[in-house]
């Protein structure tokens, strides 16, 4: 009799490691299947887009909107009328991103372009005569994205959280960008809206 019960013990504990195993394995293969672009927020790409525009255009990092389109929601950005001309440049697909930073008046801007968590590319335009930025000043704007592009921005900033929406009403994760206040508790400031 003990025999035979020390013969179920093992072949339980084969199982129970057999099912350990398996557990792992599906664990293991799930985030591997998992782009790298779903382990970010939003916050990581938008801080990425504020230290290239400081090194790229630094007069327009302060007082900015940083908003992020993932992959998920690129076709609404195509349609709308700031972005749109920016994502226009690179073609939509799987783990491909972009966070974008605009000037309150929306006279310039800078857009990175991300594949998964990697920076690759980059469009900086400042507008012409007309004061807006045209989809024509757009058009030849894109850098493949250098190293020094990517050097922390020179003060410490704030991302304050708020939500855009597209022009077709697609909410979009979006922060005000603004350089941090040396003494004293920051005063939040509400993010402006889109026109």
């Amino acid at each position: 009799m003990e025999a035979m019960n020390f013969s179920i013990f093992i072949r339980m504990k084969s199982k129970m490691l057999a099912i350990v195993v398996l557990t792992a394995a599906f664990q293991a293969v799930g985030a591997q299947n998992q782009p790298d672009q779903a382990k970010k927020e939003p916050l990581f790409f938008v801080k990425i887009a504020a230290n290239v525009a400081g090194n790229v255009q630094r007069e327009l990092v302060n007082g900015s909107a940083g908003i992020y389109v993932n992959d998920q929601n690129w076709a609404a950005g195509l349609k709308d009328s700031d972005l749109g001309p920016f994502l226009r440049l690179q073609e939509a697909k799987p783990g491909r991103s972009a966070a974008c930073l605009f000037t309150r008046d929306k006279d310039a801007a800078v857009c990175v372009y991300f594949d998964g968590n990697s920076p690759y590319g980059v469009a900086a335009v400042k507008a012409a005569a007309s004061g807006k930025l045209e989809a024509s000043d757009i058009v030849g704007a894109y850098k493949p994205m250098a190293k020094e592009m990517l050097k922390k921005y020179t003060e410490e900033l704030d991302f304050t959280p708020g939500d855009i929406s597209t022009d077709d009403g697609q909410p979009l994760p979006a922060f005000l960008v603004t350089v941090a206040k040396k003494s004293g508790a920051m005063e939040k400031v509400p993010l402006w809206a889109a026109e």
